[in-house]
């Protein structure tokens, strides 16, 4: 680097943080949109996405006070009535667009608590090493040792039923596998040759981690972000159809399924429905966070 080039470094400003990284995530980019799987999973999500959040514009119907008695029961296809309605006359066009509106933002305000969580965690880890490295990944294996399931099935039966502590639940127990992730990150990264650089020009841990370390490690954490808020969606389904999640007045895509199973054999679409949406959206994320993995893996880009 010549004396020309070392002056146009904004003040504070390392080697190779100087360049732009436009190019790199126009990489990223080009490779996903080759993934014809992960393009269907994205635009499979937008649709769900779209659907969800405007609700109020594809249905007329209240997903909790319009009930109607006397239509209650009615299959697919039935005069104003897509769907058909549940055993109370309502809706279920309608309950399954607010409902979806429920389970996907629990899933992603699961992931990005769990995210932000592990990721702390694992940066302290990873970087500072030694006997408190070993005490936080100790206390990791213990979370990731027991089925995660029964821990939140615990944890519901202790804190009651409700939609917030089903967040909390699923991210005491989805936080492990992200700090894990981030820690084997910094591991690889913290010996490079920036991050001596930035050592050696005094800047804080802090700075080093959060500045240097964390952004170049990004990358699988935001795969692990897209794929755990599907499992956290199926997680959050599986709860409330045991009865331990929300009100079962409320719209949810597992209250659903779990209102359904009574009528499995007379009414089907009462649990089909709901079953397909759930599907359908872990599918997508899964699809989505696949092509993710492989555009952020540079022996896959070419």
């Amino acid at each position: 680097m010549n004396n020309e080039q070392k002056k146009d470094l904004p003040a504070g400003v390392i080697g190779e943080e100087a360049l732009s990284a436009s190019s790199y995530w126009k990489d990223i980019a080009r490779s996903f949109c080759k993934n014809k799987i992960a393009v269907v999973g994205l635009v499979l999500l937008a649709v769900i996405v779209v659907l969800c959040a405007g609700a109020p514009l594809f249905t007329s119907y209240d997903p909790v006070l319009d009930m109607n008695p006397s239509e209650n029961l009615l299959p697919p296809g039935s005069e104003g009535h897509l769907l058909g309605t549940d055993d109370y006359g309502r809706d279920l066009w309608s309950r399954l667009l607010y409902g979806g509106r429920t389970s996907m933002l629990t899933g992603a305000i699961v992931a990005i608590v769990s995210a932000a969580a592990g990721v702390v965690i694992g940066c302290v880890s990873g970087y500072f090493g030694g006997l408190l490295d070993s005490l936080l990944m100790r206390f990791t294996d213990i979370m990731l040792s027991f089925p995660f399931l029964i821990i939140a099935i615990a944890i519901m039966a202790a804190l009651g039923a409700s939609q917030k502590n089903v967040v909390l639940a699923l991210a005491i127990i989805g936080w492990p596998g992200f700090a894990r992730l981030t820690r084997s990150q910094v591991l690889a990264l913290k010996e490079q040759e920036y991050v001596e650089s930035a050592r050696v020009a005094g800047f804080k841990n802090a700075r080093i981690i959060f500045n240097h370390i964390l952004p170049n490690a990004m990358g699988p954490i935001i795969v692990q972000l897209t794929l755990a808020v599907g499992n956290a969606i199926l997680s959050a389904a599986s709860l409330n159809f045991l009865g331990m999640g929300v009100d079962s007045t409320l719209p949810d895509w597992g209250v659903m399924l779990n209102q359904g199973r009574n009528y499995l054999q007379t009414h089907s679409y009462l649990t089909t429905v709901p079953g397909i949406a759930i599907s359908l959206t872990v599918l997508a994320m899964n699809w989505v966070g696949d092509g993710l993995r492989d555009a952020f893996d540079p022996r896959l880009r070419k």
